[in-house]
């Protein structure tokens, strides 16, 4: 069975507010898989488990 393809849409940085910060390489946003949900762990407002984004399943470098 082929795997499925990941959609990911934009979302604000939580890190930085969407002023551009190291988690979202200075851009203000982030690619999260769709649809997107805050990160369960900190509701949102940044930790480890979303690399510091705010959101459930940001798309990663190697994805």
């Amino acid at each position: 069975m082929a795997e499925q393809e990941k959609l990911y849409e934009p979302a604000i940085c939580a890190g930085c507010e969407g002023l551009g910060c190291s988690y979202c390489r200075g851009t203000g946003s982030v690619l999260v898989e769709s649809p997107k949900k805050k990160c369960p762990h900190c509701d949102g407002a940044g930790c480890i488990y979303c690399g510091f984004t705010g959101w459930h399943r940001p798309k990663g470098k190697f994805d």
